[in-house]
């Protein structure tokens, strides 16, 4: 499903279609800072999010990279097809993160809601123009590379030398850390199984195995397909890292 709605400001673009600053960045640029530093409702009066409904595409793999985004409320997972069909999820993206920040002129994969998904947008250009000149910006902009690298470095390490139940293990794991810490070590999942089987690179079946043999050993519990609750962290952590 192609993207249907856009909510920057009305001089987000040029005639021409070029990418330049919104009249927002004015203001002060929101997309560099934290999330807690600027109210979501100060970003919607600015007029620089964007909204898309569920598996609504934000671009797509080869399109020219003209924005980068960060992740308010939702999630967003990034893609490729191949050319037998077969999907490959290789990352996912929760409140705070961001994405679609290229070195090349085209995007590398589908950037896809995963449900309803408000993000700031903020044109390629905008970002090229705050690093001149501005230490910080460009050590934000690098630290948002870096992070992206290490998660793609995960990722592969992942999917080559774990087992279905370790790989399971290890993104409930990469969730958590991702959450803010209580006693209850409850998930509630951005995806479905079809997502993360596309995520961990196995099938349905498998996974759905993985999580029911973490179940039967008493590591999680599941009492809805879209919440986790980690009964043995410790456990996870050995069986994700090999070691149980």
């Amino acid at each position: 499903m192609q993207r249907k709605t856009d909510q920057t400001g009305p001089n987000s673009e040029t005639a021409m279609g070029e990418a330049v600053r919104p009249a927002a960045c004015e203001q002060a640029c929101r997309f560099f800072l934290e999330e807690a530093c600027v109210k979501k409702a100060d970003m919607e009066k600015a007029g620089v999010t964007v909204k898309f409904t569920r598996n609504e595409t934000v671009y797509s793999k080869g399109d020219e990279a003209r924005y980068s985004y960060k992740v308010i409320e939702g999630a967003v997972r990034l893609s490729r097809i191949f050319a037998d069909g077969r999907r490959q999820i290789v990352n996912f993206l929760l409140p705070d993160e961001t994405f679609g920040i290229e070195l090349s002129e085209t995007y590398s994969s589908t950037a896809e809601a995963v449900g309803d998904v408000l993000a700031l947008r903020c044109p390629r250009i905008c970002i090229s123009h705050m690093t001149v000149g501005d230490p910080d910006i460009s050590q934000k902009r690098l630290s948002m590379f870096s992070k992206s690298l290490a998660a793609a470095e995960q990722h592969v390490a992942m999917l080559g030398h774990q087992s279905a139940k370790e790989r399971v293990a290890s993104f409930f794991l990469a969730l958590e850390m991702q959450r803010p810490g209580d006693v209850e070590h409850t998930l509630d999942l951005p995806l479905s199984r079809q997502d993360i089987a596309d995520y961990l690179g196995l099938t349905i079946e498998t996974t759905c195995r993985a999580l029911s043999e973490l179940k039967r050993q008493h590591i999680i519990d599941a009492p809805s397909r879209r919440r986790i609750v980690i009964k043995d962290l410790r456990g996870l952590k050995a069986i994700a890292e090999g070691d149980a």
